[in-house]
């Protein structure tokens, strides 16, 4: 805590705010619990382990919330969530991996910041210690440090998507020139539309990016799924 305060020499309110959580959430003391072994995988990628319990996890608060909108989940839906859910934490690690390849880090306050505005570890709009506790340890199925580690995983996938459609460029003269080939819609309506159009146009552009690095890593990366061995309980 000392060199924390030694490294940040920012006004004291926002100095304790920000030791405060970091305390609560990195490491600093806090961890009342130790729980099951969370090792246990469902895939490893490039030898990053996504654990089986986590993956359950999400599938589970996934298909409650289908739930929760009146819609019958049927097995054939069940099988496609966790396929599909299987895809997206494969692909979230792939690009945890190339961001810090890249010198790209979450901060210990980014991580703490980000958990203290998520809305399941709040009541009445305010963070709650034990809440997250209690969450991290019930519904998550593991323990702060184990989910605090693969969180900081999921913000650096998230970190480097964000920066590559910061970095998804149409220029002024193509904007036009696309929007007429492509039959976005009338000329007469390029004006009012253009914003809309250039905005849907880098988005785009950002998504081909991404799906091309995906596709190259893919082909030298070390992917492997256990999902079958887990499912049967191997």
């Amino acid at each position: 805590m000392i060199s924390f305060l030694r490294r940040n020499r920012k006004p004291l309110i926002v100095s304790f705010v920000f030791v405060f959580l970091i305390g609560i959430f990195v490491g600093l003391g806090g961890y009342f619990f130790t729980g099951a072994d969370t090792t246990e995988s469902v895939a490893v990628v490039d030898g990053h382990k996504i654990p089986y319990r986590r993956y359950l996890a999400r599938v589970n608060a996934y298909l409650d919330a289908m739930r929760a909108q009146d819609t019958v989940v049927t097995s054939d839906m069940t099988k496609k969530v966790k396929a599909e859910m299987l895809r997206d934490m494969i692909v979230n690690e792939m690009m945890a991996v190339k961001a810090e390849e890249m010198g790209m880090r979450i901060s210990d306050t980014e991580l703490a910041l980000s958990i203290q505005q998520t809305p399941g570890f709040q009541r009445d709009g305010r963070f709650e210690q034990a809440l997250y506790f209690q969450s991290v340890r019930y519904q998550q199925q593991t323990t702060p440090e184990q989910y605090e580690k693969y969180q900081r995983r999921d913000m650096l996938s998230a970190k480097l998507k964000a920066l590559m459609f910061r970095n998804a460029k149409v220029l002024p003269d193509e904007l036009r020139s696309e929007y007429l080939r492509l039959g976005a819609g009338k000329l007469q309506d390029y004006e009012a539309s253009k914003e809309e159009f250039a905005a849907q146009l880098r988005q785009n552009r950002a998504l081909d990016t991404i799906n091309y690095y995906l596709r190259q890593r893919a082909q030298s990366a070390d992917i492997r799924n256990f999902l079958e061995q887990r499912e049967a309980g191997l």
